[in-house]
């Protein structure tokens, strides 16, 4: 099983809607935040990606949009945290932006902790293969304790394929990206490294996944269906 929950929360597999639809007609239109034109990952309340581990089929990983909420007068789209099926109330998310996709950690509270809100790029789908891009993000924490949390992000675009073949299925117009994260906790002292690469096809959404943990443990996850309104 996933071993930590990365930026994408997600669920145990769910009965499919039978208001939606898997196959390749457009997804409508949702506003500010969510579903493009040209997407790459359509972003809309009731849409899911279901997975499966590449070394155990027994492993299986959801993406489930659930909810949306507002931060700084702009739209993110939440991904339903794993094993839960209550609503949760839940501060992060995800947004794109003119072919930017962002992740929102929302601000915590907790046993007189407190830790700021801040947003971070996950994937730049406009940038060439092999270009570059680095960004540094603090989150203060304050009340009984003081410091930050800094994450200090590498992306890259790895390939930008015709197709590539998942779990016996083949995907047009792939978009294979990289994101080197490395954590740091100025109160502990800790550092995590994650690296994430994460393959999406165009109008469809996420179709691969690996994670590497501080550069030894690894997991792969294959796209095996999906439902996109």
């Amino acid at each position: 099983m996933k071993t930590t929950i990365s930026y994408f929360l997600t669920a145990l597999l769910l009965v499919f809607t039978a208001c939606s639809k898997s196959n390749d007609n457009e997804p409508e239109e949702v506003g500010d935040g969510g579903y493009v034109s040209g997407t790459y990952w359509p972003y809309a309340i009731g849409n899911q990606w279901n997975l499966v581990n590449t070394d155990d089929t027994e492993d299986t990983y959801q993406y489930l949009i659930h909810k949306s909420l507002t931060h700084e007068g702009k739209t993110y789209f939440q991904f339903k945290p794993l094993g839960i099926d209550a609503d949760v109330e839940l501060n992060d998310g995800f947004r794109e932006e003119n072919g930017v996709f962002i992740s929102l950690h929302g601000a915590t509270s907790q046993m007189g902790i407190n830790t700021s809100a801040g947003t971070a790029t996950y994937i730049n789908t406009n940038l060439k293969v092999g270009e570059i891009w680095k960004e540094e993000v603090s989150l203060q924490i304050s009340g009984h304790a003081s410091g930050t949390i800094t994450h200090f992000n590498e992306g890259r675009i790895l390939e930008k394929a015709a197709n590539a073949t998942i779990n016996g299925k083949t995907y047009k117009d792939v978009l294979k990206s990289e994101l080197k994260k490395t954590l740091h906790n100025s109160i502990t002292g800790h550092t995590q490294k994650i690296v994430y690469e994460t393959w999406l096809a165009k109008g469809i959404g996420i179709i691969y996944e690996k994670t590497t943990y501080n550069d030894s443990d690894s997991e792969s996850y294959g796209l095996v269906s999906y439902t996109v309104k």
